[in-house]
């Protein structure tokens, strides 16, 4: 292959190449084992020696070489009885002896030791004379696990082998190696390369994807990229056709269905339109808004005209050429990060970041505020490499939103709640069960699944990670934490890295509540001194020193208590509103019911109470019964002077009889809190 040119061009291992030639010039044991991780190129390395050697670039001893490649596969395939892949390694050994020096290329070379595989390991007790006498000569790659595993404990075999490990090369390094090797790619696509390309894409490799190893990781990425556009040509404009055609369809049903039936049906073309047409489409669209997050079908119906509109006009442009936003989309579509996380048009959005999260958790300005510098401090690349975005001890009574706080943060960061890792520290008060978090030790049950803590930030790795109740959790897991903190890693016990460089981490805790409430009460915020000093009473000053900032939660004033409430009550409109059912609250009765599930001591957490009480629970019944149906619209009132709220049921005109609550508006009475 090397002399037919039918290999890919090497760049940026001519060192590791040159140890190799210089260890297949000894005398005795000129055996060389390539070792390092999965991706960096070690086959790679040796298609980089068969070139030099087809070219002649090799000193004068290995001028006369053969290199040949083992197919582990095809020695073993079809094996019958015991000892005929001994019989076929002993006939390629023969064959091998027939040229005047002929080297072998073992990939995967621990699996001629590995008991338990197919090949066994009576072919590694055939090669272990033939190379203490010289008569072979083989090149090998092998992972450092697989080293480790197999072959570091087969001293015998070990020492006839000189290592040459190959490292993962340097950014600089690889975009070098794809600017050599892309130009095959590109031919191969039919695609040209946009500037700055390769350097994107070896960027984003190394940032994002980080459980594979450069090269390989960009130039998969690359290779990826130019395959989903080759798509976008040869993908069928009818599909898009099609799904205009139904969405006109359906517009014109719209009285037909109701509201509700609607936005079902809506939502169901929106989701047929996000699969069959290409991420890199739908990333090329300047569209900020979140179509998940539409209530109403007229929003909805208005984003489906655009977005069609915009698609079919993307389709009628033919693409022949790879640009940087084309691997930012892929990448989007590998991780789930959105594609703003990607490329630097963010600014804007984390300089409003405090407006957003305000927004959702109420009267915790100063919070937010405290929380949003230092993430902005981290986003510009001030701090420490390595260490996690932020870290904060949130602090204060409960139901004063500490965990609103980490929803409202993951949800604003990754556009996603489900970029939030929770875990409740208070299943973690024994020292067995807080071992869960980076694994079970060695031959207890448990120990292959790994650590629950790595487990989830290599799934996610982009994520916010909320430690629940944290003084609740035995004091070994503090020894997880200051790992975290202070290098940004954690392995668990079979080795596994888990990074949380690109992770928020936020701890939650009840302890100097009273305090915080007290401080708070007399107009003045509590100090860094005066928390720190109360915390250092229940947690290790290491571990306290390592935070970015101990962030006070102030307690719920009644001021504040109609907007939490507003915050609570949305799921339940949005319910009623599938239904096509309207819920509609007059002022005096949205107060009565927001002071009525306001208490100093709990904070905002009796609301969710009220509302379940006053309002799911007697809707509930009138759905069961009927009185509630499409078209149905609840008006809750307070009359002046009554400690009581009533209901007004009303149905507008619909094609089933009205029943008799349609005909004369009922009030049901309902016990106020």
């Amino acid at each position: 292959q090397a002399r037919a040119g039918k290999l890919d061009p090497i760049v940026g291992r001519d060192r590791e190449i040159r140890l190799v030639a210089e260890i297949l010039g000894r005398r005795t044991k000129p055996n060389v084992l390539l070792i390092g991780e999965p991706g960096v190129g070690k086959s790679a390395l040796v298609e980089g020696f068969a070139q030099q050697l087809a070219l002649g670039l090799v000193p004068v001893h290995l001028r006369e070489v053969t290199l040949f490649e083992l197919d582990l596969g095809t020695l073993v395939a079809g094996a019958s009885y015991k000892g005929e892949v001994e019989d076929r390694i002993k006939k390629v050994l023969t064959e091998l002896k027939q040229y005047t020096r002929a080297i072998l290329f073992i990939d995967e070379l621990h699996v001629l030791l590995d008991p338990k595989g197919s090949a066994g390991s009576g072919i590694a007790q055939l090669l272990k004379p033939e190379l203490a006498r010289g008569e072979l000569t083989v090149i090998g790659a092998t992972t450092n696990d697989e080293y480790r595993q197999y072959i570091e404990k087969d001293e015998a075999f070990n020492r006839r082998f000189d290592i040459v490990r190959v490292e993962e090369p340097s950014v600089v390094v690889a975009e070098r190696m794809l600017e050599r090797i892309m130009p095959i790619y590109a031919a191969h696509h039919g695609l040209a390369l946009g500037e700055g390309t390769v350097g994107e894409a070896v960027r984003l490799a190394k940032r994002y994807l980080k459980d594979r190893q450069l090269p390989d990781s960009a130039i998969d990425l690359v290779d990826r990229t130019m395959a989903a556009i080759r798509m976008l040509d040869e993908q069928a404009v009818a599909g898009l056709t099609q799904l205009q055609t139904e969405f006109d369809a359906l517009a014109t049903r719209r009285e037909e269905l109701g509201e509700a039936d609607y936005l079902r049906e809506l939502r169901w073309l929106l989701y047929q339109v996000q699969n069959q047409v290409s991420q890199l489409w739908l990333n090329q669209l300047e569209n900020d808004q979140q179509p998940d997050k539409l209530e109403t079908s007229a929003e909805l119906e208005t984003y489906l005209r655009e977005l069609l509109a915009a698609v079919l006009a993307l389709a009628d442009t033919k693409k022949e050429s790879v640009e940087k936003q084309d691997i930012a989309a892929i990448v989007s579509g590998k991780t789930g990060i959105p594609l703003g996380k990607l490329q630097s048009n963010e600014r804007e959005k984390l300089l409003r970041m405090d407006q957003v999260l305000q927004q959702r958790v109420v009267g915790q300005d100063g919070a937010v505020r405290a929380l949003c510098a230092a993430i902005l401090e981290s986003r510009s690349g001030l701090t420490k490499a390595g260490q996690p975005i932020g870290s904060f001890f949130l602090l204060g009574p409960t139901g004063t939103g500490k965990t609103e706080l980490a929803k409202a943060l993951a949800d604003f960061l990754f556009n996603d709640e489900s970029f939030l890792i929770r875990f409740d520290m208070s299943e973690f008060k024994e020292e067995h069960s807080a071992a869960l978090l980076y694994g079970a030790p060695p031959g207890y049950v448990g120990y292959e699944e790994g650590g629950l803590l790595v487990n989830k930030i290599r799934e996610k790795p982009y994520s916010v990670v909320l430690f629940d109740e944290i003084e609740k959790a035995h004091p070994s897991v503090f020894d997880i934490f200051l790992q975290i903190l202070d290098e940004g890693k954690l392995h668990d016990r079979l080795g596994r890295e888990g990074d949380f460089s690109n992770a928020v981490i936020l701890f939650t805790s009840n302890i100097g509540a009273e305090q915080v409430s007290k401080t708070f009460a007399a107009g003045e915020t509590p100090s860094s001194t005066d928390l720190l000093e109360t915390m250092s009473r229940h947690f290790r000053p290491e571990f306290l020193a390592r935070l970015t900032e101990i962030v006070p939660f102030a307690p719920i004033s009644e001021e504040n208590v109609g907007r939490i409430f507003d915050i609570h009550l949305r799921p339940l409109l949005e319910q009623l509103r599938r239904q096509g059912i309207t819920l509609t609250l007059s002022s005096e009765a949205r107060q009565h019911l927001a002071l009525s599930g306001f208490t100093p001591k709990y904070g905002a957490r009796p609301i969710t109470g009220v509302i379940r009480a006053q309002l799911r629970r007697p809707i509930s019944r009138l759905i069961i019964s009927g009185e509630a149906r499409p078209g149905t619209t609840l008006a809750l009132s307070k009359p002046e002077g009554s400690d009581e709220v009533s209901w007004e049921t009303t149905h507008v005109a619909a094609d089933q009889p009205a029943s008799p609550a349609a005909e004369a508006p009922a009030a049901l009475p309902v016990p106020a809190a």
